[in-house]
């Protein structure tokens, strides 16, 4: 009820507070309960994964699902004091899922975005640091995951590269070393699209170079996939072949004049009563190297036996294949053949595991030790200290070569261990074949590629390490 009080001249209002029905006053509105507000968190995290496990994510995996979860999660802070000690567990697994299903995403779309279904980068000006942050968060946290992907991360961060490379090329004033690193990038890609696009692109930063080094640059350049200077090659190489031709017609007419001519020569000595015969004698020479030759050895993932250390068997694997030795084996019954070193010492065996990166140990194996073992399986020369020409010569006869070569053909890093030095960013490849400017490579890691023979003798040359399979 509401009283009137009249004072000095002024009314005043008292308002007095109304009871319900009960006598009592109504109660502040109830807060939601805890745990159905975390039952849902956790069906909606759940959704965006394709297992219990939150080991792969779901196909529908969206942006939307996302939001959903996120404000839901919002929710449940708010409420985080009421949470008992096994609910603010599930609250935690929550959160950490919702955060690599994020990152999940985030990469799914840079890929898909960036390299679409021609496996050309679509953004030239692309910074990789955010991807690749997220990637070696999901390495960590999504490895099966991101197994799935690495190969194309792999491959956008080679794009990238190799873009950067051609821009340096092109800018400025001409330089052919910028201009093979630029074109050893673009072959690393190994897209042929990708080739297509930025191979032709070199030829402007070649034009302005000197005559005798354009020829040069042009020779690498049909080498390496330009269609535009393997036409001109192409049209050189038929003229070039055609005056051959004529050539080897006259000096063949000329042979066999002059062998004519010998011969009645010695006819006419025989019955001049003269020893000569009349028959000359054409010594044979020595088969050289074809200019260019590709044996075809077929590419063996690492990453895909879970041997991110295992380049060494991987590269035996490809080129025992190839020779057709060792067939019932894949990478991982092969691995379990390979000699460990209880010493570690890379010499006598492989040191550590090939399974996983282990800090201080030098995970490796080296000719000495590498070449009885997978004799076991086939044929193998230890050639190591041979020349490029030498690796060059088995590869001629039909032998991949397993070369110890730098990862990303970079300067070496040196460490030194018990044993003695090692290079700490070395890595280990299959050579299957050559042409008159580069080498072609088998990576367990990168997969088919070309790279210069500069480019690969001074990364080989470190070391000089290398076992013919035959």
């Amino acid at each position: 009820m509401k009283t009137t009080i009249k004072a000095a001249g002024a009314i005043i209002l008292s308002g007095l507070l109304l009871t319900g029905c009960s006598g009592q006053t109504k109660a502040s509105q109830a807060k939601p309960s805890v745990e159905p507000q975390l039952t849902l968190l956790t069906r909606q995290v759940r959704s965006l994964y394709a297992d219990s496990k939150y080991e792969m994510p779901a196909k529908d995996l969206s942006k939307v699902g996302l939001t959903k979860a996120d404000n839901q999660k919002a929710k449940v802070y708010k409420l985080r004091g009421e949470l008992s000690k096994a609910q603010q567990k599930t609250f935690k697994v929550n959160q950490q899922q919702l955060t690599a299903a994020k990152r999940i995403l985030s990469v799914q779309d840079t890929l898909n975005v960036q390299l679409g279904k021609d496996q050309v980068l679509k953004d030239e000006n692309l910074k990789v640091q955010d991807l690749n942050t997220d990637f070696t968060y999901l390495k960590k946290n999504k490895a099966m995951f991101a197994k799935t992907i690495q190969g194309k991360i792999e491959l956008l961060n080679n794009e990238v590269k190799a873009v950067s490379l051609i821009k340096a090329a092109v800018a400025g004033d001409p330089d052919q070393g910028k201009i093979d690193q630029a074109r050893d990038a673009i072959n690393a890609v190994n897209v042929k699209a990708f080739k297509e696009k930025y191979l032709p692109q070199l030829d402007e930063a070649i034009k302005k170079l000197p005559k005798d080094q354009q020829t040069e640059q042009a020779k690498k350049q049909a080498a390496a996939g330009d269609p535009q200077q393997a036409s001109i090659a192409q049209a050189a190489a038929s003229s070039s072949s055609s005056v051959t031709v004529a050539s080897s017609q006259g000096t063949t007419q000329a042979a066999a004049a002059n062998n004519t001519t010998s011969t009645g020569a010695g006819v006419q000595n025989s019955a001049g009563g003269s020893s000569n015969s009349g028959a000359s004698n054409n010594g044979g020479s020595a088969v050289q190297p074809s200019s260019s030759k590709v044996l075809g050895v077929q590419f063996i993932s690492q990453e895909a036996a879970g041997a991110p250390m295992g380049c060494e068997a991987a590269s035996a694997l490809e080129a025992l294949h190839y020779k057709g030795h060792a067939a019932g084996h894949n990478l991982a019954t092969f691995l379990k053949t390979m000699p460990i070193a209880a010493n570690r010492n890379p010499y006598q065996g492989f040191g550590g595991t090939p399974y996983a990166v282990v800090d201080g140990v030098y995970q490796s194996i080296f000719p000495s030790a590498f070449t009885p073992w997978v004799s076991q399986f086939g044929g193998v020369s230890n050639i190591s200290g041979s020349s490029l020409d030498g690796i060059i010569s088995q590869v001629a006869a039909g032998n991949p070569v397993v070369a110890w070569v730098t990862l990303n053909y970079q300067g070496p890093q040196w460490h030194h261990y018990d044993w003695g030095n090692g290079i700490d960013n070395a890595h280990v490849v299959t050579v299957d074949g050559y042409n008159d400017s580069s080498m072609h490579i088998v990576d367990p890691e990168n997969g088919s590629y070309w790279i210069s023979k500069s480019a690969f003798n001074a990364a080989y040359s470190y070391m000089k390490f290398a076992v013919a399979v035959q």
